[in-house]
């Protein structure tokens, strides 16, 4: 990440807006609430953060604490969250049918035993 702007202007911009925080990226403090977009964003929203917009680099993010959270890499993290449940939910899956296979076959197998459910 860039260190913020000392330009002339951004200390223009810091006199014009001097309760804004600046963009983490730029240092600008033409820093708008941005609409939000898709299902991960309003998500966001539900838990309280805001969605933000820097005018002048076009970042998109959001602030927890004092934190700088980039729209892009909680996309990317929630895509990999769901990635690795979907191959947790197919591994259970899998092994639910293999458990209830091995025990059909041996109910089948042992044909002297009483079996409940037949």
């Amino acid at each position: 990440m860039r260190e913020p702007a000392t330009s002339p202007a951004a200390a223009a911009e810091a006199a014009e807006h001097p309760s804004r925080r600046p963009c983490p990226r730029c240092g600008s403090r033409r820093v708008y609430r941005s609409h939000r977009r898709g299902f991960i964003e309003h998500a966001l929203a539900l838990l309280g953060l805001k969605m933000r917009r820097c005018h002048a680099c076009h970042l998109r993010f959001t602030r927890l604490g004092g934190s700088v959270l980039l729209v892009s890499d909680i996309e990317r993290l929630l895509r990999r969250l769901a990635l690795a449940a979907l191959v947790l939910a197919g591994l259970a899956l899998s092994l639910a049918a293999m458990f209830w296979f091995s025990a059909r076959q041996a109910s089948l197998a042992a044909p002297g035993l009483l079996v409940l459910g037949r």
